[in-house]
């Protein structure tokens, strides 16, 4: 009876539960358009084929290690941001739209004085982590209801008011009903998809990390490559000062041979005018006797 009751608990619809699937569709529905109407504000969609296909953004792409999926999605012919997942959205404003990152980065929470469009985009992301990652249960207190709603919301109409203030009072009243409207059957749609963003992000960065460490050990490998020329040159430097030594050695005792033939020249050459000498003196006093 008691196992009856706690299955009955854990199912039974809860203003937690309700709570979660409210934020979820926030997130997916509201702070998914957001964030591809903000691309599009950089990138419009009919202009999007041909910019891909810039050196300077192919550049930046290769940078951004961009999982075969997301490149298949991007080299499609006409494509447009709504090809694109959630997670692939974010990573395009990060990549290619020249945004420079909130003081705390993009994967933490910003300032909240910080309410700079990379600010707000950053907390959309950070908020889907809140809300889904960070809760397994799937249920959002009262308290903690409010307060992210208040923020996930302001960020909402914020970003909007950033790409077209006309259709602030239009995001209002949207996220109003959200807010006081019965739930359906489809909000486990965006619960799904919320999951959906979640997972496909833990992907990048396992696929990122895998990357990290492939780098890591071809850096590795490069070194000990490194290693191995500069042993390698140290040794045929050693090579070329012995060799220079035995040159400079087999020179010194060519000097020495070749001063040892002059003087034995020198010598000869002494001797040589001695008998000269005697030769005229003996010529010389031969004439007298005669």
């Amino acid at each position: 009876m008691t196992s009856t009751r706690n299955a009955e608990e854990i199912l039974r619809s809860s203003n937690g539960k309700e709570h979660f699937q409210r934020l979820a569709r926030l997130l997916v529905c509201g702070g998914g358009h957001v964030l591809r109407e903000t691309f599009d504000s950089f990138h419009p969609p009919k202009d999007l084929s041909t910019t891909l296909k810039d050196p300077k953004v192919q550049t930046q792409l290769r940078k951004a290690k961009l999982t075969m999926d997301e490149k298949n999605c991007l080299n499609q012919p006409a494509v447009k941001s709504t090809d694109f997942d959630i997670t692939l959205t974010f990573r395009m404003l990060r990549t290619i739209c020249n945004l420079t990152p909130p003081a705390t980065g993009w994967d933490r929470k910003p300032d909240d004085a910080n309410h700079s469009l990379e600010a707000d985009l950053a907390r959309i992301k950070y908020y889907r982590n809140s809300v889904y990652g960070h809760n397994q249960k799937m249920e959002i207190s009262d308290s903690d209801f409010c307060y992210l709603w208040k923020e996930i919301s302001e960020a909402i109409l914020r970003i909007i008011t950033n790409i077209n203030i006309t259709k602030k009072d239009e995001w209002e009243k949207a996220i109003e009903k959200l807010l006081n409207e019965p739930l359906t059957s489809k909000e486990q749609k965006y619960i799904e998809e919320l999951k959906q963003w979640c997972e496909n992000e833990k992907d990048v960065k396992v696929m990122l990390h895998q990357v990290e460490t492939n780098v890591k050990e071809s850096l590795q490998h490069v070194g000990e490559d490194v290693k191995d020329v500069k042993e390698e040159l140290k040794q045929q430097r050693e090579d070329v000062k012995d060799a220079k030594n035995e040159l400079l050695q087999a020179a010194e005792d060519v000097k020495k041979e070749l001063r040892q033939v002059a003087d034995e020249v020198a010598v000869k050459n002494q001797m040589l005018k001695n008998a000269q000498e005697i030769l005229r003196e003996i010529t010389h006093d031969k004439g007298n006797l005669q």
